[in-house]
């Protein structure tokens, strides 16, 4: 799992979302059918919320959108490659070690620890030295933690960064609908130990967490600010106040410029419709009404989420469906093996996503990794093939994509990505007959 897939192991069921193309996949069933709702267990429903949450943290705070943009530049060089060279051998060589390595510098050093092994996490320990250190040196911080089972404490524990943050918070959110979800310590319920030990006044507040860890993402360095925030709230401050307060009377300086943070935001959310403009060479509609609408309320210092999250119920569909109506929501993979996506005015299937869709399975054919040949989508359209008796796999599923003629989402992307004419020479790899 890459610092931008997030994915969450509960009770043995995987639930991921797949950030680089607007994907999501559930264990369970998804509570949307192709523009219409239906009720769904409560678990199922709780873990759809979970991954949700990783969607609107990506099209709504600057550290899901400093994502996409390294994601973007990295496609579009690899895309770049592939456009320039009628032979392709494949794996195709990775192009974007430039973008990659930005992208570690920039992001990895404060992303933190996504899990922890070396002691069980009963209570942690925060030394106000390791937040600053963490202030300077632009890192994730240190956390100490207390295992009450084995009676020890150990000082150097595991460190705090976005990903805990991330997690944190689609946890909380998560645990809204579903008391009962059993989640590691590390990432998922370390906002909730450090308020424990930091403000605990406001320990059983979850909603007012879940907007603490929010704000948090706004910031260069969400671990560090995470505390800032936490001992900022005031006594009767409820999350939407909070929320406003940091989006307008906060200032920062970026691009060189001094900027509120909801200035900045217009900019970022402009930037990532141009370059996913460029990438997929085709203006994305349906997601520009969508950003249109995240900018329209980062500049009025508001949040729709948070609003729903304190003053509507969730819960209800009709609720749920009045939230997906201002934000949308990615494509869905779900138990049932119907592919969910978003539907345009015409009650089709929006040609960006069918887009995005078709790359994600190009770039993971082309690029092998850990040497998979094999569609990713087979064992979905397999296990759809069998249930509803229909023709959607042959025999080139396994390896040459490119020459399969049943229509699917891969020969779609080799007609858009202009493949067809293209020769493929496979490298043998070690472990190959």
């Amino acid at each position: 799992m890459s610092n931008t897939d997030y994915e969450s192991l509960i009770n043995g069921r995987t639930n991921k979302y797949e950030t680089k193309f607007f994907h999501m996949y559930l264990d369970g069933d998804s509570p949307i059918r192709n523009g219409t709702l239906k009720p769904v267990s409560e678990r199922d429903y709780a873990s759809f919320i979970h991954e949700y949450i990783h969607y609107l943290q990506q099209i709504t705070t600057p550290y899901g959108l400093k994502t996409n943009w390294y994601f973007l530049n990295s496609l579009l060089l690899y895309r770049g490659h592939v456009d320039s060279n009628t032979t392709l051998i494949l794996p195709v060589p990775d192009e974007t070690n430039k973008a990659e390595a930005e992208f570690k510098k920039e992001l990895n050093t404060k992303a933190g620890s996504k899990s922890y092994k070396d002691a069980s996490v009963d209570a942690v320990y925060i030394n106000l030295s390791d937040i600053e250190k963490a202030r300077i040196n632009d890192t994730a911080v240190n956390i100490g933690v207390y295992d009450f089972t084995l009676q020890r404490a150990l000082n150097d524990g595991f460190k705090f960064g976005y990903t805990c943050v991330m997690e944190g918070m689609a946890h909380l959110v998560q645990s809204l609908f579903n008391s009962e979800i059993s989640h590691s310590e590390v990432p998922y319920q370390v906002a909730q130990l450090i308020c424990n030990e930091i403000r605990p006044d406001i320990r059983s507040n979850k909603k007012l967490l879940i907007s603490i860890c929010y704000i948090a993402l706004f910031f260069d360095n969400p671990g560090v600010a995470f505390f800032d925030i936490l001992m900022s709230v005031g006594q009767d401050e409820d999350g939407i106040s909070l929320f406003r307060r940091y989006m307008t009377q906060y200032s920062r300086t970026f691009n060189g410029v001094e900027m509120t943070h909801a200035t900045m935001m217009q900019i970022l959310m402009d930037d990532f419709i141009e370059r996913l403009e460029a990438l997929l060479g085709y203006r994305p509609v349906h997601l520009e009404k969508v950003i249109d609408n995240c900018k329209y309320e980062a500049m009025a210092g508001d949040s729709t989420l948070l609003r729903f999250i304190y003053e509507r119920d969730l819960s209800e569909l009709e609720e749920l469906g009045e939230m997906l109506d201002f934000y949308s929501y990615p494509a869905i993979d779900s138990a049932d093996n119907d592919l969910v996506v978003p539907l345009g005015s015409n009650g089709k299937p929006l040609t960006e996503t069918g887009i995005l869709l078709s790359l994600e399975l190009i770039h993971a054919r082309l690029k092998e990794e850990k040497g998979e040949k094999e569609c990713i989508r087979f064992p979905i359209c397999d296990k759809l093939s069998r249930r509803k008796n229909i023709d959607l796999i042959d025999e080139n599923c396994a390896e040459t994509q490119w020459d399969k003629k049943i229509p699917c989402l891969f020969t779609g992307g080799v007609n858009y990505w202009k493949l067809s004419d293209k020769k493929f020479i496979q490298q043998k790899q070690q472990g190959d007959q």
